[in-house]
């Protein structure tokens, strides 16, 4: 079975995969990657497209082959302006689900909180996304992405058998090898995974000020639905991962930060939050898989 581990930045898959390889972090008797890419250039500084991205590492379990990707790597050759574009994402995300289909997706990344409980340090694990348009009407001439799963759940096609054994992760030891972040800790940084729980994704935002508007009406669109599934983290880009396949699909959100709270959870010392966040991630992720194996 082919798994896909999908990574949104370049700064969340380095320390997420540091994480996966270090024989203090991850479960015991992990293997050990049978490639392993180093670390890569930020992309806006690379001058040229990369027409055949591959794996930063891929791990052979004993049931399955669990290929580490970052959308960052896409990326390279593109403007400053481009590396957050949803639209550019979204054309891109297909070279890495070419060939053997995928028997389970892992989306990755740094993420907030819907609301203002204090998980930073923490990793929630869910199955579902919902996306909101944050510029509707080609507003940002930078990302104009159309998709007509906006502002609707999706849902993951995953089995409850498979979550089960997903479920089934130790996630106490797990949490015990979280990194903490240094801008309001949460009092107990937890790894929590839950069937169902959504992430909210807030869509054709490529520039931080305006999250400050645009993640509250994400929230505001999904609580207009009425539905009585649980949003878990809000980002950018676990929904654009989940709609590549009809794959089986969970997510993994590091928290770095309140409900729009960046300015005070993550801005003063973005590097240490950040990297702790997606470190924590990478924990979470080789746990999950472990137990998957098992």
């Amino acid at each position: 079975m082919r798994v896909l581990v999908v990574v949104n930045k370049w700064w969340e898959c380095d320390p997420a995969l540091a994480a996966m390889v270090n024989n203090n972090t991850r479960p015991p008797n992990s293997p050990w990657p049978k490639l392993l890419r180093p670390a890569r250039k930020p992309p806006e500084l690379v001058h040229h497209r990369n027409e055949s991205p591959e794996p930063r590492a891929v791990f052979e379990y004993r049931s399955f082959s669990a290929e580490v990707w970052c959308i960052s790597d896409l990326l390279e050759g593109y403007t400053a302006e481009q590396q957050s574009s949803s639209q550019r994402k979204a054309e891109l995300l297909g070279k890495i689900f070419q060939g053997q289909s995928a028997g389970l997706v892992i989306a990755v990344g740094t993420a907030s909180t819907p609301d203002m409980t204090n998980r930073n340090g923490g990793a929630v694990v869910g199955t579902s996304v919902f996306m909101h348009n944050g510029h509707p009407n080609g507003s940002n001439p930078d990302s104009n992405l159309n998709l007509p799963v906006f502002d609707k759940l999706v849902e993951s096609p995953i089995s409850a058998a498979m979550f089960a054994k997903l479920a089934a992760a130790d996630t106490k030891t797990a949490a015990n090898r979280f990194l903490p972040v240094p801008l309001h800790p949460a009092p107990e940084p937890a790894l929590s995974i839950e069937l169902g729980a959504v992430a909210l994704g807030t869509i054709n935002v490529s520039k931080s000020a305006d999250y400050a508007t645009a993640d509250p009406e994400t929230l505001h669109a999904f609580q207009a639905l009425g539905t009585s599934a649980q949003p878990v983290s809000v980002e950018t880009t676990h929904g654009l991962i989940r709609i590549q396949s009809e794959s089986p699909f969970i997510f993994v959100s590091g928290i770095v930060n309140r409900f729009q709270q960046f300015g005070t959870d993550v801005a003063p010392r973005m590097d240490a939050q950040n990297t702790a966040g997606a470190h924590n991630a990478g924990v979470a992720v080789t746990w999950l898989l472990a137990a998957l194996d098992a």
